[in-house]
């Protein structure tokens, strides 16, 4: 006979396989490589940050990154922010100006210009918006002067539980420089939690949040 603890965690446990069963477009959930201690994390309003670096060359590396949060609104609510993604300047960290170059109806390419440790630093990104999926993707457009070496990654707002979003921002990164990999990877996850939970407070405040 199981103990009621032991119930109570297995009540848990289903609940969560129920949710990645859930399934999205091609197959996939929206909880697919999470843990239950993640998901936890985040139903308590935090962010999971994922990283995995790898060297580059001359002793820099360069980063993988998988970032996810709950946002507290459907996906279509967190959907119209992302495509104010000329409005992006007033709640991220660290970005201190965004400048649209060209746009058409699914397409952008934007200049950013982002404060770092080591400096500011500025380049210019070509985005894809897919509306049926919400899913914003970025190359580097490299025929233009560019402060880093490599970035391409994807935004997607995923259906969860009782009209909420979980927001799954994916990375690949080469800042061209080297820094420490205790350094590296603590702003990495800092700088990766602060800019999802920002976009989850500008969408749960239905657009008017802005950061100091």
């Amino acid at each position: 006979m199981l103990h009621r603890p032991t119930i109570r965690h297995l009540i848990f446990a289903a609940s969560v396989l129920l949710l990645q069963a859930a399934s999205l477009g091609a197959g996939e959930s929206a909880t697919t490589g999470l843990t239950v201690g993640e998901l936890t994390r985040m139903e308590k309003g935090g962010a999971v940050v994922k990283t995995d670096t790898y060297p580059t060359g001359d002793g820099a590396r360069g980063a993988k990154v998988k970032a996810y949060c709950i946002i507290n609104k459907p996906p279509d609510v967190a959907w119209a922010v992302m495509l104010d993604y000329h409005k992006f300047g007033e709640f991220m960290p660290r970005l201190e100006k965004i400048e649209i170059l060209e746009r058409t109806k699914n397409t952008m390419k934007a200049t950013e210009t982002v404060r770092v440790p080591l400096g500011v630093i500025s380049y210019t990104i070509d985005l894809i918006f897919k509306p049926e999926q919400r899913t914003v993707s970025w190359t580097l457009d490299k025929s233009r002067k560019h402060d880093i070496a490599e970035t391409f990654g994807a935004w997607e707002f995923l259906p969860y539980s009782q009209d909420k979003t979980i927001l799954r921002y994916t990375t690949t990164l080469d800042s061209g420089f080297f820094i420490p990999k205790f350094l590296e990877e603590f702003l990495l996850r800092n700088d990766l939690s602060n800019t999802l939970l920002s976009l989850k407070r500008r969408t749960e405040s239905n657009g008017t949040w802005k950061k100091e």
